[in-house]
């Protein structure tokens, strides 16, 4: 068995509700326990309205939870964490760029050197299989 780094994001106990049209609360999450360690690749599946983007903006830290905990590198998460980056669901990549100069379009927005950028980005690509 491959052993894994330290935790990255540890989430216990983590509950998420939301206010439907009618203004009942309709819970999301309940009771979820997750850790992502270092080096790990994870897949979230399940049903639309099951709650995988919910947690994906959750251990981004763009919204709080209604109770648990979640933490990055053993840390609190409160809100956005910068080392962390989403892609969302829609189309958002550029058609007339590469699929190396798509990933490193984050990158440069936070204003990473071009050569760590090339870099990153290509172990990141090769990382998933798109080399």
């Amino acid at each position: 068995m491959e052993k894994h780094g330290p935790p990255i994001i540890q989430i216990h106990d983590v509950r998420k509700s939301f206010r439907a049209a009618d203004g009942r609360e309709r819970p999301v999450l309940e009771g979820v326990d997750f850790t992502l360690r270092e080096g790990e690749i994870v897949a979230l599946l399940g049903q639309s309205g099951s709650g995988k983007s919910t947690l994906l903006r959750i251990m981004a830290g763009l919204i709080g939870v209604d109770g648990g905990t979640v933490q990055y590198r053993g840390q609190p998460l409160y809100g956005p964490a910068r080392a962390i980056s989403m892609v969302f669901q829609s189309f958002a990549l550029f058609p007339w760029l590469t699929v190396q100069q798509n990933v490193e379009l984050g990158l440069e927005a936070r204003g990473i050197a071009r050569q760590e950028r090339a870099e990153r980005a290509e172990k990141a690509i090769s990382l998933i299989g798109l080399a």
